[in-house]
């Protein structure tokens, strides 16, 4: 695990868990809510570190056995509950109740992480708050949830509830180079999306690569003034099939604009498609910002509507044509 990471985008939960550790003041159960991949579950597994790290200086360690166990999900002292299907049962609480009354096996606290703990039925929930009503000394509950307005208020009102906020951009960008996307891709799917899962998500899609192509052909029609609706016909044969198609498509398009935008402002190091200043460069001598703006516009409009019934190839030919009617305007 990577720690300086974690730190960078749980800095303030982080700061409250260790704090709390030192001062001999750790809640018996901690409710941590925020979206998926907002790296709730890292949190977790460091805070069972912290508290079973073997080493004698800074805890956790991140190299000792103990640690090693826990962030390889190995350490017999570390209980991980998911739902099962949909729901996280009664049965799950009796489990995990049944393996906390044995002997343990190895000294030291124990930690149970509930996952998606919202999902609790309530016969789960009544079951858990009954364990939670007689606290265990040595025994952590993290219940992990994107709305703890789910969870029952008297499991609520015995936990302590740490907010978890979204990743800041850069450090989804830092993230997806360190695993090995190329930068423009890592710069592409950083803009899209809020958290590193859905970014590798979108990188994972097929299709991907004949979007980014296309986009980068209409554009590269546009700086030569040539027919962009002719181009768009030739590209799209094959590639293009359905709704989903066409927003991914939008979406990529949508991201070239801007680009176009921040090129017109100056802001070269917020552009995604640096590969391709020549091109920006080029459209931008006969393309004003106002013009760009209310192209974007356009663009954000066609979005809302393909979530309707529309004729989609109709609407980019006419999202297009409007582009090509623009090409000739001054400053």
């Amino acid at each position: 695990m990577n720690f300086s990471t974690l730190k960078a985008a749980q800095g303030d939960n982080i700061r409250i868990l260790e704090n709390s550790f030192k001062k001999n003041r750790l809640a018996h159960a901690y409710i941590f809510e925020g979206e998926a991949g907002t790296k709730k579950f890292d949190t977790a597994l460091f805070f069972a570190a912290m508290i079973l790290c073997e080493s004698d200086d800074t805890k956790p360690c991140g190299t000792c056995k103990n640690c090693r166990r826990i962030f390889n999900q190995r350490h017999p002292n570390l209980y991980t509950i998911k739902p099962q299907k949909q729901n996280i049962t009664k049965d799950n609480i009796r489990d995990l109740q049944e393996e906390f009354n044995k002997t343990a096996l190895e000294d030291g606290a124990k930690v149970y992480i509930m996952e998606d703990a919202d999902t609790m039925n309530p016969h789960a929930a009544n079951a858990l708050l009954k364990f939670l009503e007689e606290p265990h000394p040595n025994i952590f509950a993290l219940l992990l949830t994107t709305n703890s307005s789910k969870l029952l208020p008297t499991i609520r009102s015995r936990s302590q509830k740490l907010t978890f906020h979204t990743i800041p951009h850069h450090l989804i960008l830092s993230e997806l180079i360190e695993s090995g996307y190329e930068p423009f891709l890592a710069r592409l799917a950083s803009a899209m999306h809020h958290t590193v899962n859905e970014a590798e998500v979108f990188l994972a899609q097929e299709n991907l690569y004949d979007m980014i192509d296309i986009v980068s052909h209409l554009y590269e029609a546009l700086a030569n003034k040539e027919s962009l609706v002719l181009t768009f016909d030739k590209e799209i044969f094959g590639v293009v099939s359905n709704k989903d198609d066409s927003l991914m498509l939008l979406d990529v398009m949508i991201y070239y604009q801007k680009d176009l935008i921040y090129g017109k402002m100056k802001h070269y190091k917020k552009q995604i498609f640096q590969e391709q200043l020549a091109t920006i460069e080029t459209i931008l001598t006969f393309k004003s910002k106002a013009m760009l703006l209310e192209e974007l516009e356009q663009m954000l409009e066609l979005k809302n509507r393909l979530n309707q019934f529309v004729n989609t190839r109709l609407a980019f030919d006419n999202l297009l044509m409007f582009l090509e009617r623009r090409m000739d305007s001054e400053e």
